[in-house]
């Protein structure tokens, strides 16, 4: 269970923020009060650690120079800490004529702020929840991109994407993807479709991996009115350059279907085939593309092809063509899609 803070030790600790009384030791003195309050109402090591893992994130020097100052001020919980490693011995201080530098003045406001400092393996839920803040998680884009033709037809097209990639340890990776896609001629709408992505990977040292994944897609002009699968299976990254890289991937899974015209379900096994690919032509132009494949009930390819070309900063116009092929054939019904998009895309990593 998620231990919290009392709140004397919130008060106090509010209570030195404010009053921005200067630092007189190694880390800022904000924290050297959280510390002493905690140490003199927390009873359990387990929760006054807790609070030292907090503060360790925020302070230079981390877990060490928290430490140093629990040795020098507390050191009746040092026990708790006792693990943690101590600074380096301190260098021996330079000639007179020589002008040491001191080192700036920092108040908990302006304390810096190491988040790659968050204690690994500690289980500290408020560590944990600090390092999951890191600007650097994440990353992906947005794209959306709007079509209007007058004259003969009354048409407007608007797309809207999200996707959002993430490195873990461990060779771990996330990658989704939700879409949007709306077609209006006239007063009436003939598309309101969108699809949801979601796959978890993990590569070894070796390029072979694992993975599992699936999709949910809505089409109201398709054959299928709603789509679904979740497979899973192994990875090969065959190719991991600066400029080219591919991924190869091979699984079993369901897939789920709802018929457009009667509302049947069909829910059946399927083997998964699918390549990544990405190039990168020049400074400021990849290439990607993306297939998917099922064999068995429903079988299915899924073709998406994009090129990226970067504008200024972190916008860019993308141009992106998806292929979709169902091997069930139907009266009125084409058994391949196409469907061509140019979008803007800001990109964050």
């Amino acid at each position: 269970m998620p231990t919290t803070l009392p709140a004397p030790i919130a008060a106090a600790f509010l209570s030195v923020i404010a009053l921005g009384a200067p630092a007189a030791a190694d880390i800022p003195q904000a924290y050297q009060a959280l510390l002493a309050e905690a140490a003199e109402r927390q009873d359990d090591d387990a929760r006054f650690l807790e609070t030292a893992d907090m503060v360790a994130v925020l302070v230079e020097g981390g877990r060490a120079a928290v430490h140093a100052d629990i040795l020098a001020h507390l050191p009746h919980r040092a026990g708790a800490v006792a693990d943690w490693p101590l600074p380096d011995p301190v260098a021996a201080p330079a000639p007179a004529s020589t002008p040491v530098p001191q080192p700036e003045h920092r108040d908990l406001g302006g304390a810096p702020i190491d988040l790659s400092e968050a204690p690994e393996g500690s289980g500290g839920w408020l560590a944990g929840s600090i390092r999951m803040l890191r600007p650097d998680s994440w990353a992906g884009h947005v794209r959306a991109g709007l079509q209007l033709e007058r004259g003969n037809s009354e048409l407007t097209d608007f797309t809207f994407a999200i996707e959002l990639d993430r490195e873990l340890e461990h060779g771990w990776r996330i990658d989704s993807q939700f879409e949007y896609f709306l077609s209006e001629n006239a007063a009436n709408t003939t598309r309101d479709n969108w699809l949801v992505e979601l796959r978890t990977t993990r590569e070894l040292d070796s390029g072979i991996g694992y993975y599992g994944g699936g999709s949910y897609e809505r089409d109201l002009v398709g054959l299928y009115e709603r789509s679904a699968f979740v497979t899973a299976g192994g990875i090969w990254h065959a190719l991991d350059g600066p400029k080219l890289d591919w991924v190869l991937r091979a699984g079993a899974g369901q897939r789920f279907r709802e018929d457009r015209l009667n509302g049947e379900t069909y829910t059946d096994w399927v083997a998964e085939a699918g390549s990544s690919l990405h190039y990168q032509i020049s400074e400021t132009a990849r290439f990607g593309s993306e297939t998917t494949a099922f064999l068995g009930g429903g079988s299915r390819i899924d073709q998406r092809f994009t090129l990226t070309n970067r504008l200024f900063g972190n916008w860019a116009v993308q141009t992106g063509l998806r292929i979709e092929h169902e091997f069930d054939v139907r009266p009125g019904y084409e058994p391949t899609d196409a469907r061509l998009d140019i979008s803007l895309l800001y990109a964050f990593d």
